[in-house]
């Protein structure tokens, strides 16, 4: 067990890497609870297409649909996705190979986990801005959807949010292990499928 893993050195993590996480941490909380409403809107969505699809082959004055259903439901899982992403990154839930996370050498795993840290922040960093110019472009431009209408800079801004947090979280996951800190926190209150 390195030092970082032991319960008595996690209440004394200070300095900047501890305040850094900690803003990090409250920002991924935060995407997490919106992506929580993103998939209860997305529920209602598809219930409210599915019962007016099935009331229209008995009511035929009654649409089929609501006509945004699609559209709205790739927003809304579009946005879940990427919004929680960040707390999945922190409860140490994301994807990564297993094998060499569980070995017995802490310090190889720990300089694994720095490094996929670094390289995600560049990709993530990297994929902020682009997101962030193409938004920007967008909402220039004054794009629409085809079907609803809907400014496509929102959507869009919404997936640049998430993406922005993520990176948030990578940093701060890479200056935490080059600081010694802790790198994962599983009791955000955060559960896997499995569990």
């Amino acid at each position: 067990m390195t030092s970082s893993e032991n319960p008595e050195t996690r209440s004394t993590d200070t300095g900047f890497a501890a305040a850094l996480q900690g803003a990090a941490d409250i920002a991924a909380l935060a995407g997490a609870w919106v992506a929580g409403l993103c998939i209860a809107a997305l529920t209602v969505l598809v219930l409210v297409d599915t019962i007016m699809a099935f009331l229209s082959r008995y009511i035929p004055a009654l649409p089929s649909g609501t006509g945004i259903g699609w559209e709205y439901s790739a927003y809304l899982m579009g946005s879940a996705f990427v919004l929680g992403s960040g707390l999945t990154l922190r409860a140490g839930l994301q994807l990564r190979v297993s094998v060499l996370v569980s070995t017995k050498m802490h310090r190889l795993t720990r300089l694994l986990e720095i490094f996929a840290s670094a390289l995600g922040s560049v990709v993530t960093v990297f994929l902020t801005v682009w997101l962030a110019r193409f938004t920007m472009r967008t909402y220039g431009y004054g794009e629409v959807s085809q079907d609803s209408f809907t400014p496509l800079w929102i959507p869009q801004l919404v997936l640049t949010i998430g993406i922005a947090s993520l990176a948030f979280q990578m940093i701060a996951r890479l200056v935490s292990g080059l600081s010694g800190n802790e790198m994962n926190k599983p009791d955000l209150g955060v559960t896997s499928a499995v569990e």
